[in-house]
C-alpha cells in the first residue's frame, strides 16, 4: 500500500462520490488510484462505483493493462487477478504468438504519433533529455508505452491520461504529474475534468494531492 494514502479518508470519499459530470472518466481514475494503493477493499469499491455508472469489464481491463507502465508488474498483476475474480473474462481463446513485423511497425507509428500529441511542443525536449540519459529508454517509451499500450483503441486517450494522473497522485510523482496534466490538456481534457479528478482524491493523499494542485496552478489552469 502507498504510504501516503489514508485508507479511511479514501473509503469515505468513495462513499460520498456522486459525480454530476464526467462520471465514467472519474470512476476510471479512482480505479487507477485504487490499483496504485493495492488495497482489495478499495478495488472492490471502485469497481462497484464504475459498474454503477455503466462501465463494463473492458474499460477496467484497459486501466489494469496500462498500470504496469507507471506502477510496475506486481501491482498490475494484483489488479488483474482481482478483476478476474470479481468480473471473470468471457471464455475467449488468445493465441500466444510471435509479434509480427506489421504489428511492431504499427506500435512504432502509433506510439510516435501519440507521444507527440501528448507532449505537444515539449516533445523535442523530452526526446533530447531521455536520449541523453538512456537512448534505449526513449525508444521503449514510444514503442512499448505509447504504441503498444496507450494507443490501444479500447479506451480513449483522455480517459487514459486522467487515470495516469490519478495513480501518479497516489505515488506523489511531481515531475510526471506535471507532464501528464499538461498531456491531458494537450489531448483534449478540460481543466474542469482534471480538477475534478485531482479533487476526488483530496485529503486521501495529502502529499500527492498538494503536488497535483501545485502543478495544476503552474500550468495556469483554473
Amino acid at each position: 500500500m502507498s504510504a501516503g494514502v489514508n485508507l479511511t479518508s479514501f473509503q469515505r470519499r468513495l462513499a460520498d462520490f456522486h459525480p454530476q459530470r464526467y462520471p465514467l472518466t472519474r470512476s476510471l481514475a479512482l480505479y487507477s488510484a485504487a490499483i496504485a494503493v493495492a488495497d482489495e477493499k478499495l478495488l472492490d469499491q471502485t469497481i462497484h462505483i464504475g459498474r454503477t455508472h455503466g462501465l463494463g469489464r473492458e474499460k477496467f481491463h484497459e486501466i489494469v493493462l496500462q498500470s504496469y507502465l507507471f506502477l510496475g508488474f506486481p501491482r498490475m498483476l494484483t489488479a488483474a487477478e482481482h478483476l478476474t475474480r470479481l468480473l471473470p473474462a468471457a471464455n475467449e481463446s488468445f493465441a500466444f504468438r510471435q509479434i509480427s513485423q506489421e504489428e511492431s511497425e504499427q506500435w512504432f507509428t502509433n506510439g510516435l504519433q501519440l507521444c507527440r500529441a501528448v507532449y505537444g511542443d515539449g516533445y523535442g525536449r523530452l526526446k533530447e533529455k531521455v536520449e541523453g540519459m538512456a537512448p534505449d529508454v526513449f525508444r521503449w517509451m514510444v514503442i512499448e508505452g505509447y504504441g503498444k499500450v496507450l494507443s490501444r483503441p479500447q479506451l480513449g486517450i483522455v480517459d487514459r491520461e486522467v487515470a495516469i494522473i490519478s495513480c501518479l497522485i497516489v505515488e506523489n510523482r511531481a515531475r510526471q504529474l506535471f507532464s501528464h496534466i499538461r498531456g491531458a490538456v494537450n489531448v483534449g481534457a478540460s481543466s474542469d475534468l482534471i480538477r475534478d479528478v485531482i479533487d476526488d482524491l483530496g485529503d486521501a493523499d495529502g502529499p500527492g494531492y498538494n503536488a497535483a494542485r501545485s502543478m495544476f496552478g503552474k500550468l495556469g489552469l483554473v
